[in-house]
């Protein structure tokens, strides 16, 4: 291949990762140090050359003359990420690697969220190296081999092999014992990898709508289009059981006992790591092509994208409203049109109905009160203490005004950004040295709080960042 910049560089293998590339030209090259001869070329100093998202492709390709969008497409794994990206989420990943942002990009995909990252090891196939050295000459570091979650060789049904990442040394894939992998791990990396090679986007809506086909099949929607969480999150478990000596199948049943996998449904607006969808996938539908023949087919249940129990929007007819007035009991308004007491009594107070109720502990003058209290933000379990009644009947009374939700909600808001930033000024009010980390450590709540809900103000009153000092390090040879 040409090279624009250097007398010699290796062309690179369809598949093979960049830090391979570079490591075969730094060992074929006779320099003496990776970092400081063979990398500072690409500009890369402190940065880890087997970054999965390599922040110095620009001058990559700028120096070997090879284009940058065949590096990204064919020596990065942006295939994994594509299907459950939209197309702009995927064309803002693609600038990030082309000019060199890519710093930012794990946590801007959800693997920091997540807690899902590529780890501290690069991963071969002894078979591969084996196929590879007889066919190229020389093994090298496979993209689809480095991709979360793929715990066997596709190809090979051989278990991959893990190498730990070193910042300055060039290594490539050595000579290791071969040990096959069980059926399920086969599995569910053919099923990945189907997945990496597919190359198309999934629509969000879709894609749930799909899920919510499935597991009715399984009996776990609920007519009303709700998840039967229990059954869905003991299936989950026990697939996952096989797969717990595997590092991010260690997270994911973690997540089990919380949030997974109901948050594929009830937060679509989230960025979640492929890897959940994935093994989502892969315990529903057992392959990748059976899921896409699930995905294309027009035949879905007519369930809504995220199931959540919906208020029905009840009213009084004008019939009702005459049985209300005529002085009609609540129970036989009740009775002929099938709406609860309850709920004949919120409708006629909303519509300032005099209805004839039985004697009760709260009167007019103590619901005012309470009402009171309510709008300015009062909780309902501090008010019933307070007039020593029931939480039920302060909410009933709450109900009866929904204007005030949002309004409470507001002074719960203000309440709440006075009090966490009277905390972070009085904190360095009292330690003017301390840094915004000490802060962090000592007040993660108050920091927490308001790096989601307030984080312009949390930036302009934090002491500026520390500079980092980079000590140089001693090369090994």
């Amino acid at each position: 291949m040409e090279t624009s910049n250097l007398s010699y560089f290796p062309a690179p293998v369809d598949g093979e990762t960049v830090y391979s590339w570079l490591t075969r030209y730094h060992l074929w090259s006779g320099h003496n140090s990776f970092r400081k001869h063979s990398l500072a070329l690409f500009g890369v100093n402190t940065g880890q050359a087997a970054a999965e998202f390599p922040s110095f492709l620009p001058l990559l390709s700028s120096q070997t003359g090879v284009d940058i969008d065949w590096i990204i497409e064919h020596m990065v794994d942006v295939s994994f990420y594509k299907p459950f990206l939209t197309n702009e989420q995927y064309s803002s990943f693609i600038n990030s690697l082309k000019y060199g942002k890519a710093t930012a990009l794990q946590s801007q995909l959800g693997m920091v969220a997540n807690r899902i990252t590529p780890g501290k090891e690069l991963y071969f196939c002894p078979k591969c190296v084996e196929a590879d050295t007889a066919k190229m000459g020389f093994p090298f570091w496979h993209v689809e081999h480095q991709i979360v979650g793929l715990i066997s060789c596709p190809a090979h049904h051989s278990q991959l092999v893990p190498l730990k990442k070193v910042r300055s040394l060039a290594a490539l894939p050595p000579v290791s014992r071969c040990r096959d992998a069980d059926k399920d791990q086969d599995s569910l990396s053919i099923l990945i990898q189907e997945e990496f090679e597919s190359g198309f986007i999934l629509e969000q809506s879709k894609l749930t709508q799909t899920y919510l086909a499935r597991l009715n099949e399984f009996g776990l929607v609920t007519s009303c289009g709700h998840l039967r969480l229990n059954l869905m999150k003991e299936m989950m478990s026990k697939a996952l059981d096989s797969f717990s000596d595997f590092g991010p199948y260690k997270q994911l049943q973690d997540s089990v006992k919380k949030q997974y996998p109901e948050c594929l449904f009830y937060n679509s607006a989230a960025k979640h790591h492929p890897i959940k969808h994935l093994f989502f996938i892969y315990v529903l539908f057992g392959s990748w092509q059976k899921f896409v023949g699930y995905y294309r087919t027009a035949k879905l249940l007519d369930l809504p994208a995220e199931p959540k129990s919906v208020k029905p929007n009840i009213t009084l007819s004008e019939q009702d409203k005459a049985l209300l007035e005529s002085g009609a009991s609540l129970r036989s308004v009740s009775a002929s049109t099938g709406i609860s007491v309850s709920t004949l009594k919120i409708l006629a107070q909303e519509q300032s109905i005099e209805i004839d109720t039985r004697p009760q502990k709260i009167f007019k003058f103590v619901e005012r009160d309470i009402w009171r209290k309510l709008f300015v933000g009062g909780t309902c379990t501090d008010i019933a203490q307070e007039f020593e009644i029931s939480v039920g009947a302060v909410e009933q009374i709450l109900r009866k005004h929904q204007y005030l939700k949002p309004l409470r909600k507001k002074i719960w808001f203000y309440k709440d950004q006075c009090e966490h930033r009277a905390q972070l000024k009085a904190y360095f009010k009292d330690n003017p040295e301390h840094t915004r980390k000490q802060f962090r450590a000592l007040n993660s709540a108050a920091y927490m709080w308001l790096y989601r809900h307030d984080k312009e103000w949390l930036e302009a009153n934090l002491p500026e960042q520390s500079k980092r000092i980079y000590w140089p390090r001693k090369s090994l040879k």
